[in-house]
C-alpha cells in the first residue's frame, strides 16, 4: 500500500472534500468506470465546466481520493491527464459487513483470554486485526504528519468519516460518524479500544514506533478524537 499524502492544506480528510455534492458525483463517477477518465469527459457527463471539474479533482486528489496520470497513446495530440478512484487503502471487513468482522474479531480473541482485562483484549483484538487485515499495508513513515494520512484514509474507507488536523509534530483526527455507534455506545471500553488497538497495529505495520496514539470515545456528544503525536 502506497502511502497518500495531501497536497494542500495542512487539513486533509474526506469530511470537508466530500461535503461538496459535485466532488461526490464525480468520485462515484471514476468509481463506476472501469478505466480512468479525463477532465472533459467528466465535464460533459455531469454538464459541468472543465475548470470546475479540474478544481473538484485537484481537491480529491489531495486528500488520496483519486488518482492523476498522463495518457500513454493518445490517439492524437497532446496526451490527456487521466484520472482514476483509488482502490481502498486495504480492506478491513474481509468480504464481511462492519459488525460481522468486528464480532469476528472479537469471538477470536475473548474465546481463549489469556488476559481478564477486556480493555487488554480489545486492543490486542485490534492490533491482530491490522496484522490480519492489512497484510498489504507497506512503506516506512516517519513524520507524524504521513502517518496521520494513511490513519485518516484506513477510517475514511470504514465509514467513520474523518476530518484531520495536523499540527507540528501532532495530529487529531476527529470521528464524525462511527459505523459501531450503538455497541460503542454500550461498551466503549471493548469497541473503542480495540479500535485503538486497529491504529497502533497500522502503525507497528507502518513501523512508525516512533509515535504515540491515544483515542478518546465521545470526546463530545457525537465524535470521537483520535490523537497522534511524535514520542
Amino acid at each position: 500500500m502506497a502511502i497518500r499524502k495531501g497536497t494542500g492544506s495542512t487539513r486533509v480528510g474526506t469530511h470537508a472534500v466530500l461535503a461538496s455534492h459535485t466532488r461526490v458525483q464525480l468520485l462515484d463517477a471514476l468509481r463506476a468506470n472501469p478505466t480512468p477518465m479525463t477532465v472533459r469527459e467528466l465535464a460533459h457527463l455531469h454538464n459541468l465546466h472543465v475548470t470546475t471539474v479540474r478544481f473538484h479533482l485537484d481537491a480529491l486528489s489531495d486528500a488520496g481520493l483519486v488518482s492523476k496520470e498522463i495518457e500513454t497513446s493518445p490517439s492524437r495530440g497532446r496526451p490527456s491527464q487521466l484520472y482514476r478512484a483509488l482502490p481502498p487503502l486495504g480492506s478491513v471487513t474481509g468480504g464481511a459487513s462492519g459488525y460481522e468482522r468486528l464480532a469476528q474479531i472479537l469471538a477470536k480473541h475473548f474465546a481463549h483470554p489469556q488476559d481478564c482485562d477486556p480493555a487488554n483484549l480489545a486492543e490486542a483484538a485490534g492490533r491482530a486485526w491490522a496484522q490480519d487485515d492489512l497484510a498489504d499495508m507497506s512503506g516506512k513513515v516517519q513524520s507524524v504528519d504521513d502517518a496521520a494520512i494513511v490513519i485518516n484514509t484506513l477510517f475514511a474507507e470504514m465509514g467513520f468519516d474523518p476530518e484531520l488536523e495536523t499540527d507540528t509534530g501532532k495530529a487529531r483526527i476527529r470521528l464524525h460518524a462511527c459505523p459501531f455507534e450503538s455497541v460503542a455506545r454500550q461498551s466503549p471500553r471493548v469497541v473503542c479500544t480495540l479500535h485503538l488497538g486497529l491504529i497502533r497495529g497500522a502503525l507497528a505495520r507502518l513501523d512508525a514506533d516512533n509515535i504515540d496514539s491515544r483515542l478518546i470515545p465521545w470526546d463530545t456528544s457525537h465524535t470521537c478524537l483520535v490523537h497522534l503525536e511524535s514520542a
